[in-house]
């Protein structure tokens, strides 16, 4: 019905007697469809002054001041305490779960990948006889999201306790039924978590291994780093995890044990310039420039090196045969240790499209330059090679686009250094006496370059720009 009307009431009189004064008035009929609701209708309404407003508008006046539903048609109003409406949500049905080990299992029995347990939250187990701290996390998005919602639905100021939601994880649909202000708070609620989790950060990172030449073996020298214009430095964050072949020094970047430097994304940071500073001291290779994608607060992980496998033999015993001999079978049991570099970024983006970003680099080499070489023969291997780990935690904010330096990781390897006469060495039958071979030691400094950008979905330039520095062409990126 289009028409507006004006109605005023002063004597007190219950909200079902307006509605039937209105039904009279408009032709329709009305229907209580719970004692909820019939109970709501009989309350006493202090006066009523309405003023050229539609029947809906009227509607919603009356009945969603007394948190009551109601659906008309067919010139049938029928009101209820209870609605249901359905929600989409679009995101993964999978549980993310990552384990981070902070020291290497001293004890001499092995333990077999991928049969750790974890719990829902995240939590630390110490175990003292082998030395081993263990850190496990786990994010299941709909299980924390169902609770969140029947603690939104069901707070003490409501008089109705709504059923539990309905989710359908592999639809993304939530179904829930609940009063009109139980629902206004489900839908703000589950707006904002869309508008935050559609969040997506794109991350540049450089990992960067200097060979520091001999004046430099307490690590780079940052304060020769001239970047040509005002930067901030900072120590942030905190380093955890010790072991005998690898330091941290502080220098002039900072007093702690990992070092950060931040540069603002408007002073243009070179990273080949940074490269060129860097040879300076030392020979410098990048190990890796990998660039992802992640959602807001959504794991990013990093890996470079390999998985060393071995296997460990075990004896079964079958009971004695007639002869009073005991039966013994062999099996091989196949186990794997990781060396090499895993980051793990964690990006959290603000309203203000400020990114605060945890950065988890753990690096882990062979203790033993034997075993590095065992590693390199077909052979198989049917001991655990010893391992030396490194584990270093940071947390940062920054703005997007702005680039993150993090350094201070100084790890010693045993190697050959080989030294010859020049000419002499040359010559057949003596040239090697002219020849001489040492034991050395190699130091390396590993630097790590990230760029978190938040990416815009209606600025497609943050993308389209990683796509271009990684060869596609412009056809394909634009």
């Amino acid at each position: 019905m289009s028409k507006n009307f004006s109605m005023k009431i002063t004597d007190d009189i219950s909200l079902g007697d307006v509605l039937n004064q209105l039904s009279e008035m408009c032709d329709f009929s009305i229907v209580a469809k719970d004692a909820y609701s019939k109970k709501e209708l009989d309350d006493k309404v202090f006066g009523v002054n309405i003023r050229n407003m539609s029947l809906s508008e009227v509607f919603d006046l009356l009945l969603n001041e007394k948190n009551l539903s109601y659906e008309f048609s067919n010139n049938v109003l029928k009101i209820s305490s209870l609605q249901t409406k359905i929600f989409k949500i679009d995101y993964i049905t999978s549980i993310r779960e990552g384990t981070a080990i902070t020291k290497a299992s001293v004890d001499a029995s092995p333990s077999e990948v991928g049969n750790s347990s974890s719990s829902d939250t995240s939590s630390n187990d110490i175990k003292n006889e082998n030395n081993l701290i263990r850190t496990t996390e786990k994010f299941d998005f709909w299980e924390k999201l169902d609770a969140e919602l029947k603690a939104i639905l069901n707070n003490s100021s409501e008089h109705i306790t709504a059923p539990d939601p309905i989710i359908n994880q592999n639809a993304g649909l939530i179904t829930v039924t609940a009063t009109p202000s139980q629902l206004k708070r489900v839908e703000k609620y589950i707006a904002e978590m869309q508008r935050r989790l559609k969040k997506q950060v794109i991350i540049d990172v450089s990992i960067i291994a200097v060979d520091l030449n001999n004046e430099y073996k307490q690590g780079v020298d940052w304060s020769k780093f001239e970047l040509g214009f005002n930067s901030y430095i900072g120590n942030q964050g905190s380093s955890t995890g010790s072991s005998a072949s690898w330091t941290n020094k502080g220098n002039s970047l900072s007093d702690g044990f990992g070092h950060t430097l931040n540069i603002a994304a408007n002073l243009n940071f070179s990273l080949d310039g940074m490269i060129n500073f860097l040879e300076t001291n030392g020979k410098t290779k990048v190990v890796s420039s990998p660039k992802v994608t992640t959602l807001n607060n959504q794991q990013a992980l990093i890996s470079v090196g390999d998985n060393i496998n071995y296997r460990v033999m075990e004896e079964t015993d079958n009971g004695s045969n007639n002869n009073n001999n005991n039966r013994l079978t062999t099996t091989y049991k196949q186990y794997s240790v990781f060396i090499g570099i895993l980051l793990n970024l964690l990006p959290e983006v603000s309203d203000n499209n400020k990114i605060m970003l945890r950065i988890n680099p753990s690096l882990s080499s062979f203790k033993y330059a034997e075993d590095d070489i065992r590693s390199q023969n077909t052979a198989i291997r049917e001991i655990a090679p010893d391992t030396v780990q490194k584990k270093l935690s940071t947390v940062v904010q920054v703005n997007s686009g702005d680039t993150i330096i993090l350094g201070g990781l100084i790890g010693q390897t045993k190697n050959k250094q080989n030294t010859a006469v020049p000419l002499l060495a040359d010559i057949p039958l003596i040239g090697s006496v002219f020849k001489s071979t040492r034991d050395g030691v190699k130091t390396t400094e590993l630097i790590f370059v990230i760029t978190p950008r938040v990416v815009d979905l209606e600025d497609p330039k943050p993308v389209q720009q990683s796509l271009k520095d990684l060869g596609f062409s412009k056809s394909i990126y634009e």
